[in-house]
């Protein structure tokens, strides 16, 4: 069972249980999904940014499981059966093959839209009938192909937004950035605010500001 646990497993898992708690028009009072045999689930987003789905056995935290590796959380020596049940949730993400060609969406300083996917980036403009002031144009709206290699270097610049807690503003200001994490195309995840004059954010209105060339 051991082949169930990669990073891009865990992704795709933790999107899943995502979705799932989104669309559920019921779910169990704990506000968790329900597995089966007593197990229960969530997708979890701690403090310092980790990501991790907890499995639960009768309201008891059972085990974890991140990107990297399966934490028993329980006396448990037999992990066997843990590995089962994350494969199990696993394959139903596998099945419900939510669509994904994009990972964020990013609204710039302008509040221009990005659309980033892995193979490609959509580039909403303001418009000047959306601008506050009537005038203001983003430019031309266009799609580009980009490499592997080119999303994980803006992917890195994301996450580096993401990850440092201490700049987040806690409600959209003049001039500051989005960073949406998407569950699917059109269903949006957690989101992150940068400041205006954020390192953070200049690099990645910086990275994409040379596709416009």
């Amino acid at each position: 069972m051991q082949q169930c646990l990669s990073a891009y497993n865990f992704t795709l898992t933790f999107r899943y249980a995502q979705w799932k708690l989104k669309t559920l028009k019921t779910i169990n009072k704990n506000g968790r999904i329900i597995l089966g045999n007593g197990f229960e689930y969530i997708a979890r987003e701690g403090a310092d940014g980790e990501k991790s789905i907890v499995f639960y056995k009768k309201n008891v935290e059972a085990f974890a499981v991140n990107a990297q590796e399966l934490l028993p959380l329980d006396k448990t020596s037999d992990l066997t059966k843990y590995h089962q049940l994350f494969c199990a949730v696993l394959d139903r993400a596998r099945f419900a093959n939510l669509p994904h060609d994009f990972v964020y969406r990013y609204h710039d300083g302008s509040n221009n839209v990005w659309s980033i996917g892995a193979q490609k980036i959509v580039y909403q403009p303001v418009t000047p009938a959306m601008s506050s002031t009537g005038t203001y144009s983003g430019g031309e709206p266009f799609e580009k192909v980009i490499s592997e290699a080119q999303f994980t270097e803006l992917e890195a610049l994301l996450k580096a937004g993401v990850a440092n807690k201490t700049i987040h503003e806690t409600s959209r200001l003049k001039g500051s950035g989005m960073i949406i994490e998407l569950i699917t195309d059109t269903m949006a995840g957690t989101t992150y605010l940068l400041p205006m004059r954020s390192g953070e954010k200049e690099a990645i209105e910086s990275w994409l500001g040379q596709l416009k060339k």
